[in-house]
């Protein structure tokens, strides 16, 4: 085997590495900013978003918005993107069951985030790729 014939085998693993850790990158960050399961225990609703937004890092460099967490196994968010939801357009799916969930917005300034919760039980509609959810859509 020629050494640029190797070298050309190599990129091509290389590049199948790289497109496989993005991938799974994209659900891990999907999954770090939307599912706790078991959800996390606080004193209050308040206190648990306070404590997840800041955990799961989304108080810094900004204080993001709003966030939904959902507390439900992992494998059936994940089948919504395929037996557990229906199609909806482009790679976006809706479940067919509900999930319970708190949806975290903020009141608050940088640096100071500041978090009220709110409980809630939904259907949830999922951008999905290769089989995984990779971004939530708010139904509200």
């Amino acid at each position: 085997m020629t050494v640029s014939r190797l070298l050309l085998q190599l990129l091509v693993l290389l590049g199948v590495l790289l497109v496989h850790y993005g991938e799974a990158r994209t659900y891990r960050r999907f999954a770090r900013r939307h599912i706790d399961h078991p959800k996390t225990g606080a004193n209050n609703l308040d206190a648990y978003c306070n404590k997840m937004m800041r955990r799961r890092r989304m108080t810094r460099p900004r204080c993001k918005l709003s966030n939904t967490f959902i507390h439900a196994p992992p494998n059936s968010i994940i089948a919504v993107c395929g037996s557990g939801g229906t199609h909806f357009r482009d790679k976006l799916y809706d479940s067919w069951s509900s999930f319970p969930m708190t949806l975290c917005s903020n009141t608050g300034r940088f640096p100071r985030c500041k978090y009220n919760g709110r409980t809630l039980n939904q259907r949830v509609r999922l951008k999905c790729e290769r089989g995984k959810p990779v971004h939530f859509e708010s139904l509200l």
